[in-house]
């Protein structure tokens, strides 16, 4: 299973915030090679904007054989913009299908899941 987290599930992680353990949890369901992560550099770029790039390198230096990267280009700025959702959550979801993901994870069930299979970190199995 190919699987798009969500900026605000890494933020649980690096931050230790109270979901911090569900998100360990689908980052360990990875490393057991359950699933792939696909990778946004729009997700990178909002997780740098919060938190120094050297505080991620560790999680992603060590899930690295199982992400897929994935850019974002002026035609998926476009798309985003027909979505019926927040406009960065849009480009997530656009970003999710570039990738082939099979489901988002995300702290933010409501804006993803009438338009994407969604689901909370706490309920991802």
């Amino acid at each position: 299973m190919r699987i798009y987290i969500d900026t605000n599930v890494y933020l649980d992680y690096f931050l230790n915030r109270q979901r911090a353990p569900y998100a360990f949890r689908v980052f360990r369901k990875s490393l057991k090679c359950y699933h792939q992560i696909i990778l946004s550099n729009h997700a990178i770029v909002e997780l740098t904007n919060i938190i120094e790039y050297s505080e991620t390198r560790f999680l992603f230096e060590t899930l690295k054989h199982k992400i897929i990267l994935v850019d974002i280009d002026d035609v998926d700025r476009e798309e985003a913009k027909l979505l019926p959702t927040h406009y960065a959550d849009a480009l997530h979801i656009v970003l999710a299908k570039k990738g082939s993901a099979d489901a988002i994870i995300t702290n933010n069930i409501k804006d993803f899941q009438s338009i994407f299979k969604t689901y909370s970190p706490e309920s991802f199995r």
